[in-house]
């Protein structure tokens, strides 16, 4: 399914969001173990091992050391670890109990459309002379570091073509789950279901909420409320970079082999109208309830940081090209980057004192 199906209905959530939230920032918050997520993840782990046979289990698992466990990817390469389609329907249903103490039931749906996708696009990218073999939705992988233990610090990574969930689990700590990765594509007019319709190029903010154009309206109306604000803020004084004088982003500036992040540009969410603060945070809220809301917890609000935040955009005034948005605080960021129009759109989530757990 296109990436409509999983980016959410966004204009209810700003307008939810409006009143608590346009004056606020994020702060670090380094939340306790609530309610025993370790527990349970440590516990499904152990399960979805138990059901395989050794030589899988094998394949499942390496050393917490291995430095393996820091490298990572979102496109369709192969990784390291157990592949999906080793698995048989028990095993699958073991490892989707593993991913649904990471992933809240929004996230699980987003997981399985992402992973429908890529059959789309094998019919798709494939020719008489060629089949596209790296569409497969079973090229998804599962690697589990150290031993599934609350008392130890251990890890798992889930990771496959558009999807890189990355959980560190230690004693007495909520798990970290960054770097979180999410995407999809487009898919092409007459190829998807019934009701489903395809992404279409769309001025900003040209549309108004409830059109049923292929993009959905609210995804447009909070786009185009970024871009309206972020203009808006340097009208006012804000200071930011000009467009003329950056490069063109090639992708997320935060991907594989990069760990630091970006460089502080853009403007100061203090500095931005209310609509573009409640649209800022109903992007970050969107991808945060995509997992379980104990993990959500280290990118809390408070109002009290709203100068250390700051909001970066780059590329033209319509969703029909490439575009990039960044939520930058002084320990996180939240990257979007829309790579051929606003359905094929690349998210991540970085943290620089929880990547892989941190030390």
């Amino acid at each position: 399914m296109p990436s409509s199906s999983w980016i959410k209905r966004l204009a209810p959530a700003a307008g939810c969001l409006a009143v608590a939230l346009v004056s606020t920032a994020v702060a670090r918050v380094e939340p306790q173990e609530p309610d025993g997520v370790t527990d349970r993840m440590a516990r499904a782990a152990r399960s979805m091992l138990a059901a395989l046979p050794a030589k899988l289990s094998g394949e499942a698992r390496t050393l917490h050391e291995d430095p393996e466990r820091t490298q990572w990817a979102f496109g369709p390469v192969q990784r390291e670890g157990l592949a999906i389609g080793a698995l048989n329907e028990g095993q699958v249903e073991a490892l989707e109990a593993l991913l649904d103490t990471a992933l809240s039931d929004k996230g699980m749906t987003m997981w399985r459309q992402v992973r429908q996708l890529e059959t789309e696009l094998r019919r798709l990218e494939s020719t008489p002379e060629k089949i596209a073999t790296h569409r497969d939705p079973d090229l998804y992988w599962l690697r589990v570091y150290g031993e599934p233990d609350p008392e130890q610090r251990w890890s798992w990574r889930f990771e496959g073509h558009h999807l890189a969930l990355h959980v560190d689990c230690r004693p007495g700590r909520t798990p970290s789950v960054t770097p979180f990765f999410v995407g999809a594509r487009p898919v092409l007019q007459g190829s998807l279901p019934d009701g489903i319709s395809p992404a279409a190029p769309t001025p900003e903010g040209d549309r108004p909420a409830g059109s049923e154009s292929g993009v959905p309206a609210a995804t447009v109306d909070v786009f185009g409320a970024l871009n309206r604000g972020y203009r808006s803020a340097l009208e006012s004084g804000g200071s930011a970079l000009p467009e003329s004088e950056r490069p063109r982003p090639r992708d997320i500036q935060m991907g594989p082999g990069h760990d630091a992040l970006p460089a502080e540009d853009g403007v100061r969410f203090a500095d931005l109208q209310p609509e573009a603060r409640a649209s800022v945070a109903a992007l970050l809220t969107t991808y945060l309830e995509l997992l379980e809301e104990p993990l959500r917890v280290p990118y809390a609000f408070d109002p009290q940081r709203a100068n250390a935040v700051r909001f970066m955009r780059w590329g033209a005034g319509t969703l029909d090209g490439p575009r990039a948005w960044t939520l930058l605080t002084p320990r996180f960021a939240l990257e979007l980057f829309t790579t051929e129009g606003p359905d094929h759109v690349h998210a991540v989530l970085r943290d620089i004192d929880r990547d892989f757990g941190g030390k």
